[in-house]
């Protein structure tokens, strides 16, 4: 009875004894001297090679790749997609570009949050100076009202002074026109 308990703690601890593995994403890719399997590698290209395309014949392409070597490859492992590896790698590229970005953005709206916030407090200010200006002009119109007479009267002295003055003029002409252009 001991050994069967001690074979079934065994047994229940296999799964989690076992290791996980995964399939590597890597191809190659043998760059063949002549269109078939059987021929010898040139060079070994892996996946997300670029290789630009000289002949097609039957099931095998005609390529360069890269370094220059020239040679055959099966069809059947040529893509004109970028392979998710490529394209993974431009993602994340482009992820952080945008995180870049985000974190300018941050920034930028941080500074504009402290320029909103220094216009807010001067726009208290002014409203302020506004108010207490509004206070004192309130207070100015009453007494400028009371004097406002002076101002009638002033205006009133200086139109009679202009009156006179058109009238002795006028007048001095009228005697000089008399005398036949004798002035006075």
């Amino acid at each position: 009875m001991r050994y069967a308990l001690l074979l079934l703690m065994l047994c229940a601890l296999t799964p989690v004894l076992a290791e996980t593995i995964y399939i590597s994403d890597v191809l190659r890719v043998g760059v063949r001297a002549k269109p078939f399997s059987s021929a010898a590698p040139l060079a070994v290209v892996t996946s997300g090679a670029e290789l630009t395309v000289l002949e097609r014949r039957d099931d095998y392409l005609r390529v360069r790749t890269a370094d220059g070597v020239e040679g055959w490859i099966s069809d059947s492992y040529a893509s004109n997609e970028v392979p998710a590896k490529l394209r993974l790698e431009q993602l994340k590229n482009d992820f952080a570009a945008q995180q870049a970005e985000l974190e300018q953005l941050r920034r930028q709206y941080d500074v504009t949050l402290a320029q909103i916030e220094q216009i807010s407090v001067q726009h208290e200010h002014v409203q302020g100076e506004n108010d207490r200006l509004s206070a004192s002009l309130a207070a100015l119109q009453p007494e400028n009202k009371s004097y406002a007479w002076l101002y009638y009267l002033a205006a009133l002295a200086l139109l009679l002074v202009f009156g006179f003055y058109l009238g002795v003029r006028w007048h001095q002409a009228r005697v000089a026109q008399r005398l036949g252009g004798l002035e006075l």
